[in-house]
């Protein structure tokens, strides 16, 4: 929202005050101000006469003018503008002015000729190229007739503003409005706020012009004829006030319902009534498929979300977004119908954003208008229409909807306010907030009775009114002090795990990175642990650009892409992860689960002096996911299985393994496919996927339990045994830890062999196994008795053989 101050300060004065003061002001009650600037900064431009104008003796291209700037004697100025001519009121930099760009104006001689000044344009005084009219694009800007000689042309373009760039939170609709701007400043500063005209809400009904709502989602519409206009120029202050707001001025019809919507926050429409097939209005939904040419020539298909105005038969608007081009206010149109409506902000907002179409009636559609102003801002604008377009109304109108409305009212007592904000603010204090906010309230039994205005529809409950009165009182009265709460904070436990994730990760020499949670289509199929797993892409309805369309049900298509960009710059050492969100169709809909993946690639080292090179493989990446799982204390529920059959095409199928809990597949670890990794331009890359959401669900941890450090020497022995070579390691170790008893405290594999005296289809597999208790010392008979105890549960379950 650009707020002009010379605008503001009719309804509340504020041309006492620095623009940079009233600025912090208005961010310190909750409203930031982005940016102050002037509307231009040019200095010494006056307003001159052109007295004559006369061919440059050695420049077809140029001009000689004599222009009256009010000094003893006309200047002499060089000009170039093709539409200069003598009888016109022109803008004149004077010798000594500054324009935009600090640009300084100097006496100058120019192909033989002396200029002593410079006939200006309004691009040249900083305004945009869009503000300007058609007839003066390329040429100076000719001021009105009766434009005083010498004045201040800046002053009198209305050009001296200053203009604040407020960024509005969705909540505050009501500063979409210099009404709604005034009423906030009259706060801040607690002074009066002035309407622009008086209120008069009695009208008479008119049964010539009938207006009928056959949809939910308008909920009130006016419509109000004025006949006689004459189409032209707006008045010269008005297009000021325009253009401070960004926005173009057109004509004086069109300007008034701009100047209006600006003004009161309520977006009005003009139809040429003479256009109408119909004189009537119906306000409905569209029908499928129905076409309708908006203002800006572009032909709209229509569906029956969006809401239309139409005159009984065809749309003539696309409500609350942009009106029709049959019914568009030309240069011919003499009868005028004025539209103020109350349309579903969610409907608005729907068909805006399906159409890509955005206006400034739809921006304040979409965050719901003020009810309580839609027939002042008709009254208002017609006559305004009177005043400007000679035009003649009666006080008829046609209307159909709900016109009474109820008032909302907060009871908010005194201690609650001092209970939240930690503060005792008087009631005195609280009841001047109040009046200085302009809401209708009454005190009783220590508590207010709070009327809430039409043009607040953000105040809902209790709190947003202590946050009221906070900000209009002064955030710097709070106390830097903790609240009192019988609450015990901490963690939950899937937050714990989080924090250990990541943790672990970071403990591991990875480094977290965040991607995009947006795929193209050309992904869909990617990365998928299973070939037979299917994922139905959800797919954005307006998405930013083809490649990204598509949510994502694997966070490894980007991983990969920070490798390659990393890679692409000499940076071969890369070791990442992610914690994120993964998306899919469910048959209660889309769901998201939460996803731990990673991508390492090149050395786990750097090559440090006297230090050994070593490269990630596939076990590097196993043992740093081990390692999580210890941490996590559920390392006894995990496998990891061989992934032979079945695997997703992107991975090596020799060097991938899925990760088991308690049965149940939750993740993968294995090498990218040759292939991908070629298509990526990666070297050798290992990656890993792991769904957290089945480890919070299904996961146990092991309880922390404290072992004190024995005081008795431990006892280790070796164990190698012959099985099929395609029997798991980690099976085997389970099954020894089972039957180890208490005092086996860990077997570690340390040796995996095959061929040589090993028969074919067999390979040996060598543990160092580590006894001890606490309590004594053990002996080599209790020691043995436990390993053939083992030895023997390994021939039963795997047809092991002791290897000599």
């Amino acid at each position: 929202m650009f707020v002009s101050l010379k605008w503001l300060n009719q309804y509340v004065k504020v041309d006492d005050l620095d623009p940079e003061e009233l600025a912090q002001r208005i961010t310190n009650a909750g409203i930031e101000v982005e940016s102050v600037r002037r509307l231009s900064t040019a200095t010494g431009c006056v307003i001159g006469y052109v007295e004559e104008v006369y061919p440059h003796p050695e420049a077809d291209k140029l001009r000689v003018c004599r222009v009256d700037i009010g000094d003893d004697e006309p200047k002499q100025i060089v000009c170039g503008a093709p539409n200069v001519r003598s009888g016109q009121k022109v803008i004149v930099a004077k010798v000594g002015a500054v324009l935009p760009g600090n640009v300084k104006i100097r006496k100058a001689t120019l192909r033989g000729v002396e200029s002593h000044g410079m006939i200006c344009s309004l691009q040249e005084l900083g305004i945009e190229s869009k503000f300007v009219p058609e007839a003066y694009q390329n040429g100076i800007y000719v001021l009105e007739e009766d434009a005083p000689i010498g004045e201040d042309a800046i002053r009198y373009l209305g050009l001296d503003d200053t203009i604040l760039e407020f960024s509005l939170t969705p909540n505050r609709s009501d500063c979409l409005s210099m009404l709604g701007v005034a009423y906030e400043v009259g706060a801040i500063l607690d002074r009066e706020v002035k309407l622009p005209m008086d209120y008069n809400d009695l009208y008479t009904e008119d049964p010539s012009f009938p207006v009928t709502i056959d949809s939910p989602k308008c909920e009130l519409y006016y419509a109000k004829k004025v006949r006689g206009v004459k189409i032209g120029p707006s008045p010269l202050w008005m297009q000021q006030a325009l253009i401070a707001s960004n926005v173009r001025p057109i004509n004086n019809v069109v300007d008034i319902t701009n100047y209006v919507m600006l003004e009161l926050g309520q977006p009005l429409h003009a139809f040429d009534l003479n256009k109408l097939d119909h004189q009537r209005i119906v306000v409905r939904q569209a029908k499928k498929g129905e076409i309708l040419v908006t203002l800006d020539e572009v032909e709209r298909k229509l569906e029956e979300t969006d809401l239309v105005i139409t005159d009984g038969e065809k749309p003539i608007a696309l409500a609350g977004v942009m009106g029709g081009l049959d019914t568009a206010i030309d240069a011919e149109t003499t009868d005028v119908l004025l539209e103020s409506a109350v349309f579903d902000p969610y409907t608005i907002r729907q068909t805006s954003t399906r159409l890509d179409l955005r206006s400034e009636s739809s921006i304040r559609f979409e965050k719901r208008v003020d009810p309580g102003r839609t027939l002042y801002a008709l009254q208002r604008a017609s006559q305004l229409m009177v005043k400007l377009c000679g035009g003649t109304i009666d006080n008829r109108l046609s209307v159909d909807g709900i016109t009474e409305r109820l008032q909302n009212t907060i009871e908010l007592s005194v201690d609650k306010v001092k209970k939240v904000l930690g503060i005792e603010i008087p009631v005195s204090a609280i009841a001047d907030i109040f009046r200085r906010l302009q809401f209708t309230f009454t005190v009783y039994d220590n508590s207010f009775h709070v009327v809430i205005p039409s043009r607040r529809p953000d105040l809902l409950i209790e709190e947003d009114l202590i946050e009221e009165i906070i900000r209009i009182y002064g955030y710097e009265h709070l106390k830097e002090t903790l609240p009192l709460t019988e609450t015990v904070g901490g963690l939950t436990p899937v937050q714990k795990m989080r924090r250990i994730i990541v943790d672990t990760m970071l403990s591991c020499g990875l480094t977290e990175v965040v991607t995009y949670s947006l795929l193209g289509e050309k992904d869909v199929e990617r990365f998928k642990m299973h070939e037979e797993d299917r994922f139905e892409p959800i797919v954005l309805k307006m998405p930013m650009s083809e490649d990204r369309k598509i949510l994502r049900h694997s966070l490894l298509h980007h991983l990969l892409s920070v490798i390659q960009y990393n890679q692409a710059r000499n940076m071969d050492n890369i070791h990442i992860f992610e914690l994120g969100r993964r998306y899919k169709w469910t048959p209660e809909g889309p769901a998201e689960e939460e996803i731990l993946a990673g991508a390492l690639t090149g050395l786990i080292m750097e090559n440090a002096w006297q230090k050994k090179q070593e490269a990630v493989d596939f076990y590097y990446v196993k043992g740093i996911l081990e390692a999580l799982f210890q941490r996590l204390r559920i390392a006894h529920q995990i496998a990891f299985v061989p992934a032979n059959d079945g695997l997703g095409k992107d991975f090596h199928p020799g060097r991938a393994a899925y990760i088991l809990l308690n049965d149940t597949r939750i993740g993968i670890v294995a090498q990218v496919h040759p292939a991908t990794q070629n298509e990526y331009e990666l070297d050798e890359t290992y990656v890993f996927e792991i769904v957290l959401d089945l480890i919070f669900h299904l996961g146990q941890p092991r309880k922390q339990v404290y072992e004190k450090i024995s005081r008795y020497p431990g006892m280790a022995r070796d164990l190698a045994i012959i099985v099929d070579e395609n029997r798991l390691a980690s099976d085997l170790q389970r099954t020894i830890l089972a039957h180890g008893g208490p005092i086996l405290k860990s077997a570690v594999v340390f040796d995996v062999y095959s061929g040589g005296t090993i028969p074919t289809g067999k390979k040996s597999v060598a543990f160092s196994l580590y006894f001890e208790d606490p309590e004594r010392t053990l002996t080599d008979e209790e020691v043995t008795q436990v390993m053939e105890r083992i030895l023997n549960a390994l021939e039963k379950t795997y047809q092991a053989t002791l290897r000599q």
